[in-house]
């Protein structure tokens, strides 16, 4: 295929033809079998290196234009001609390209899910920054409210980061922790392992 996308930011044997990045959208809509955001789409093609990040918006449009993309409430989904080229093009791409893709989007897709299941509060005051971490329980309450003050912004976002990576082993291990159940505690430091 015709070299015609930019290929700054892509490892080897990433994308650098507008119609295998087309191809590879349609089929990571098709294999994760769920509507996607255009951003999310964006930030695993990004993520993974396979395409340049400013061919995507291009190629997106193209696909709805042509209607094989349907974009409703911000979420797309692929149309039958969509699925078409998915089933049809997939054998044109690479193995690895097509793994490293659903790999990448099924990875964000699972930190979206965490995110919107869990929340950190970041706030500054006089002392440093206040981390406020929750394990959101729904119409029951919150399962988990834990507040620290950190020095600075770096452990802030540190905390954050590994929290919203880890809340069910966070939350297991407090609870064990404040039960006493030092074998839980053993099995949930093997789990970080």
């Amino acid at each position: 295929m015709e070299n015609d996308a930019l290929d700054a930011g892509i490892r080897p044997g990433g994308l650098r033809s507008k119609q295998e990045i087309k191809i590879l959208i349609c089929y990571i809509i098709a294999k994760t079998k769920t509507e996607l955001s255009q951003k999310s789409i964006e930030q695993a093609l990004v993520r993974s290196q396979l395409v340049n990040y400013f061919e995507i918006p291009d190629c997106m449009n193209d696909l709805i234009e042509k209607g094989n993309v349907s974009l409703k409430d911000g979420k797309c989904s692929l149309t039958q001609s969509g699925e078409e080229i998915a089933a049809l093009l997939e054998m044109s791409l690479p193995p690895a390209v097509r793994d490293r893709a659903v790999e990448a989007t099924l990875t964000l897709l699972e930190q979206e899910r965490r995110e919107r299941e869990n929340v950190v509060n970041i706030e500054k005051d006089k002392n440093g920054y206040n981390v406020e971490c929750k394990i959101l329980g729904g119409e029951a309450g919150d399962l988990l409210t834990l507040s620290l003050s950190v020095a600075d912004s770096r452990q802030a976002n540190i905390i954050k980061e590994n929290f919203l990576k880890n809340p069910d082993i966070i939350y297991g291990a407090t609870i064990a922790l404040l039960t006493g159940n030092k074998d839980f505690v053993k099995n949930t430091l093997k789990e970080l392992e």
